[in-house]
This record gives C-alpha cells, sequence and structure tokens, in this order.
C-alpha cells in the first residue's frame, strides 16, 4: 500500500512535469523569451506602453494577450495535458519523463490551490446534500 506521502511526492512529480511539458512549452511559456521592462518601483507601476496610436497605457492595465491569443493558448495546453494523460503509462513518455525530471528539480513543491480546492468542497456538498435528501446511500437511490 502506497503512503499518504508516497501519493503525494508522486502527484507533485507528475504536476511538475506537466507544468514543464504541457505549460512551459506551450505559447504561454514563450511570453518569458521577450523583452522585459525595467521597473525601478518592483510593481511596474513606473513602466508604460505606448501603442501604434500614440496611447499611452500603464504597464498593469495592458492586455498581454487578446481574445484570440487566449482560445489558442488554452487550446495548446488542454491538447498537451489530454496527450500526456492519455499516453501517461507509455514508456516512451516516462522515458521523456525521467529525461526532462532534472528541468524541475528545483522548483517549488506544488500546494493546493485554495480556490479550485474550496470549489471542490462546496460542490462536493452541495452533491452530498442532494443526496441525503433523495434518500440515495453510496450513489445508490432507495426506492
Amino acid at each position: 500500500m502506497v503512503s499518504e506521502t508516497m501519493a503525494r511526492r508522486g502527484t507533485a512529480s507528475m504536476a511538475k512535469m506537466m507544468g514543464l511539458m504541457c505549460v512551459a512549452d506551450s505559447k504561454l511559456g514563450k511570453l518569458t523569451e521577450g523583452q522585459s521592462p525595467i521597473t525601478r518601483t518592483g510593481d511596474y507601476s513606473d513602466v508604460v506602453v505606448v501603442d501604434a496610436d500614440g496611447q499611452i497605457i500603464p504597464w498593469q492595465r495592458v492586455a498581454r494577450f487578446d481574445a484570440t491569443e487566449m482560445d489558442g493558448t488554452m487550446r495548446e495546453i488542454v491538447n498537451k495535458l489530454y496527450t500526456f494523460l492519455w499516453n501517461f503509462e507509455e514508456p516512451e513518455l516516462a522515458a521523456l519523463r525521467d529525461h526532462r525530471q532534472g528541468e524541475t528539480s528545483e522548483w517549488a513543491s506544488p500546494r493546493e490551490d485554495p480556490g479550485l480546492k474550496k470549489q471542490i468542497e462546496v460542490l462536493a456538498s452541495g452533491i452530498v446534500e442532494s443526496e441525503r435528501k433523495s434518500g440515495a446511500t453510496d450513489g445508490v437511490s432507495k426506492g
């Protein structure tokens, strides 16, 4: 039997590898390849973008993606995640994961996202309450 600690380590390793192969290796990861602006304040409040019409836009209000780019990027990431998960047990993917494992060794350990965790808890409690009201037990309806 796998301990919870070992299961969490395996899940953390898989999350990092998915982050690397499915997100960092996508158009989203390419955003870091350009020239970054210099900020003296640290919060970029001293940085602006001047567009082709001469409009001055504070850095914090600049849209880095338009809707079309975001749609294409999300489609790419979802396709990569699907491919990763669908091929997870294939020896070739295992070899690729092993080959790239070192690239994530310095990454911080992942933690549960509180917002998503809350959504899961709220949905789960609603399902349990709904089953309780309908008289279902263990997903099997009485009747």
